[in-house]
């Protein structure tokens, strides 16, 4: 019985260690899969303005949506170099000049190699589907948006800039874009742009099914790298690795 507790503390230090790993100690699939959830409830108690048709909390909740995806990009990132070091090899075959901030590993505490990622994914820009596919490529040779998903992917960012930048309201710019599927847009200054409860769970499945995508490709193709480099890990590593592609 006493070999059976001790057993399970064990085991539950190991799962621990493991979580260090990850930014906020948390996996980031998981982790932004609970942030979408938060911010589609906001929405679904909602309602949208008699007069205007707009809905502020729809609104608000897709530029929510657009910075957890971007954070959530850069954080998995970070893990998984944080877990396996190794994988800048790739990297920096592809970008020889890849530095990080000595002032920052000065502020590291504790092993610094498990730090890496977090300090690497600092330097990068996550803003569009071409950065993060030119990232995830250099790192370990794959590409998580198709075509057809990058030119979707900055439609969705168009919408969030056209709300940050001008409340909304349509610009020249905007409305002469040949965007598939988009209702017409109206008048550049004068009308503005709709954001409701369908329009927001269209993108929420969108990035998310993304988000998926990334972590479940490179979950893989970090095995596949261990596997090939004829790496050994350790059981906190391993722990690790089987969580990226996990869910909440």
């Amino acid at each position: 019985m006493a070999e059976q507790r001790k057993r399970k503390i064990d085991d539950s230090e190991g799962w621990q260690n493991s979580l260090d790993f990850f930014i906020g100690g948390v996996p980031a699939l998981g982790y932004f899969e609970m942030q979408s959830d938060h911010l589609a409830k906001l929405v679904k108690s909602s309602k949208k303005d008699k007069l205007s048709r707009l809905n502020e909390v729809a609104e608000v909740a897709l530029i929510g949506l657009c910075a957890y995806f971007e954070a959530f990009c850069k954080a998995h990132f970070a893990s998984l170099i944080n877990i396996c070091p190794e994988t800048l090899r790739n990297l920096l075959e592809r970008r020889k000049n890849a530095t990080i901030s000595l002032r920052h590993v000065v502020t590291i505490r504790g092993e610094v190699a498990t730090r890496l990622g977090s300090l690497m994914s600092e330097e990068y820009d996550f803003g569009s589907a071409k950065e993060i596919n030119g990232l995830y490529q250099d790192l370990l040779r794959i590409t998580p948006f198709s075509a057809n998903e990058a030119k979707k992917y900055s439609r969705f960012l168009g919408d969030r800039n056209l709300l940050v930048h001008h409340g909304g309201v349509f610009t020249y710019n905007y409305a002469s874009q040949p965007f598939a599927r988009r209702t017409a847009p109206g008048l550049p200054h004068l009308d503005s742009l709709v954001i409701g409860l369908k329009e927001f769970d269209s993108w929420n499945s969108f990035v998310l099914g993304i988000a998926t995508k990334i972590a479940t490709t490179s979950q893989s193709a970090l095995e596949g790298f261990i596997a090939r480099e004829k790496l050994t890990t350790s059981p906190e590593q391993t722990g690790a690795i089987r969580m990226l592609g996990s869910s909440r």
